[in-house]
């Protein structure tokens, strides 16, 4: 019972550092992709005027899509990446709690070795990811004009391409997580210890379960993102500016496994005056400054990045993983 409280307890503040780790290297990866698919320096040319302004919207729109697009792809595979390298690294050190040893600054060089790995996806490995999404994107919307009127359902079906168009890829994240997210040198045998505890983590991204586990929660982010841009075509609840709660993000609602329009129509259904959203159009030229603005280069309380990522954060079915790895890891 002794030994079963003390795995217990090394688990639980295994969860709490995990959770504090996840949110500062969230905000590093939320810069790689505003820098990767920076939409401010095209909405500051707009503003100040420029040559060929149709150009510089088609441009925006496509930036801005993948901008929406990459945030909730990048965070899932962040957070799983950290969830997976935490509890390994909790069930060997915590094995290695129970034997008598004097390498404390050993380990702690192999714990930093291991853990800093997951900067190359941060800053590497997202600019793959970016260059896909951005591809696929523009494949998609290169038919779409600027004053073409697109319902909520038109827009859902553009997000349903992209995850589709990306599956079927060969670069598909799902299926190639390592590729994005571990350098191939990192393979090396340079150190044993390291070296063997890569190769766990590495069959530990390749599992169907984490796969079905990606599949599932970018379906819902991207429940979340259409969500929020709902918000902006409920027009008799918008306010004047554009804006909900002083801010340009919209609100949040607690479906996460409807379908995408069905979610939000059931939610507008319950307000006094019924709006039937299916039937409200906009001109593509308005939507892309909608779209831009779910992640803007600053975070924000509510907008979409960071509301996905508190989700991911205390995700049950992920923390239930989490708990399984270091099970396994720490006997």
């Amino acid at each position: 019972m002794l030994e079963k409280a003390r795995r217990r307890q090394y688990f639980e503040s295994t969860e709490r550092t995990c959770n504090q780790m996840i949110l500062p290297l969230a905000s590093n990866l939320r810069e790689s992709v505003t820098k990767a698919l920076d939409t401010t320096s095209i909405v500051n040319k707009l503003r100040n005027g420029c040559d060929d302004k149709v150009a510089s919207w088609n441009e925006l729109k496509v930036l801005a899509i993948s901008r929406s697009a990459a945030i909730i792809y990048s965070q899932v595979m962040l957070v799983v990446l950290i969830r997976i390298q935490f509890n390994i690294m909790a069930g060997h050190m915590y094995k290695e709690s129970q034997k008598v040893t004097d390498n404390i600054k050993e380990n702690d060089e192999f714990q930093t070795k291991y853990m800093s790995l997951c900067g190359h996806f941060i800053y590497d490995g997202i600019k793959q990811l970016c260059n896909i999404i951005k591809e696929k994107v523009t494949e998609i919307t290169a038919s779409i004009s600027l004053i073409d009127k697109l319902s909520l359902r038109d827009l859902e079906q553009i997000y349903w391409s992209i995850v589709s168009s990306v599956t079927a890829d060969d670069r598909n994240p799902t299926k190639n997580l390592s590729k994005y997210m571990l350098p191939s040198e990192c393979e090396e045998k340079t150190n044993v210890s390291l070296s063997n505890i890569i190769y766990e983590t590495l069959d530990l991204l390749e599992s169907e379960e984490i796969q079905g586990f990606m599949q599932s929660n970018i379906r819902s982010g991207f429940v979340l993102l259409m969500d929020h841009i709902s918000e902006f075509f409920n027009t008799k609840t918008n306010n004047d500016d554009g804006t909900r709660n002083g801010i340009s993000i919209p609100g949040t609602s607690n479906h996460t496994d409807m379908l995408w329009t069905d979610s939000v129509t059931t939610k507008i259904s319950k307000h006094s005056d019924f709006v039937d959203i299916n039937k409200i159009t906009m001109p593509m030229a308005k939507i892309i400054p909608i779209i831009n603005g779910q992640i803007p280069d600053q975070s924000k309380p509510r907008d979409v990045s960071t509301v996905w990522l508190q989700r991911l954060i205390l995700n049950d079915e992920l923390k239930l993983f989490g708990a399984n790895i270091y099970e396994a890891f720490s006997f």
